[in-house]
């Protein structure tokens, strides 16, 4: 009796399982996905060919620099009405481009040292300059070192520090000031 009863129950959770699959969609109704149409063939000696499907689909291509500018450093010794012995320069960012500029980063004793990146890393300069001078004054020991950083294609940055020789440690960079340039310019050093 009780093997009755098991295979009755067992009938019964069949049938009732096939009625909800009964409300169900037919898998053979399922619209199957739309597929792309097929190339039309086209001789392999043809000049319009394509090399590859893709070539033709439009390409994305990177975002261009809208203008790409030039930095270099001018530097002109300068006389000194207190000191006409003291060896003394003044030093300019000039920016060749679209917008030409010329910017005065003051006077520096003796004339400044362009750096290059063995020297900038031996001098602690920042790791992502574009391009820094060292203006040292041998008669006080002490060094002045400028670098222009671009700042997230944005503006450049210049920061500066004192260094005295005698001292422990080098001073920190400080910002002197900062140059708006247009969003996305590429910023190039004449060497």
């Amino acid at each position: 009796m009780k093997y009755a009863y098991l295979t009755l129950a067992a009938a019964l959770l069949l049938t009732s399982c096939g009625q909800n699959t009964a409300t169900e969609q037919p898998a053979a109704a399922i619209t199957p996905a739309p597929t792309a149409p097929a190339q039309p063939a086209v001789p392999a000696d043809s000049a319009a060919a394509p090399a590859d499907a893709t070539a033709t689909e439009p390409k994305l291509e990177a975002a261009a620099p809208t203008q790409t500018i030039t930095a270099a450093f001018d530097f002109k010794p300068i006389k000194d009405a207190d000191n006409p012995s003291a060896k003394r320069s003044t030093a300019h960012l000039v920016l060749s481009g679209k917008k030409p500029q010329d910017i005065d980063l003051g006077r520096f004793n003796g004339k400044p040292d362009v750096v290059n990146a063995e020297k900038a890393k031996l001098a602690n300069f920042p790791a992502d300059m574009l391009m820094g001078f060292r203006a040292y004054d041998a008669t006080s020991g002490v060094s002045s070192d400028l670098a222009v950083l671009n700042v997230g294609g944005r503006h450049l940055r210049i920061v500066q520090r004192r260094v005295n020789e005698e001292a422990a440690a080098p001073g920190q960079f400080e910002t002197a000031r900062e140059i708006p340039i247009p969003a996305g310019t590429a910023v190039t050093v004449k060497k």
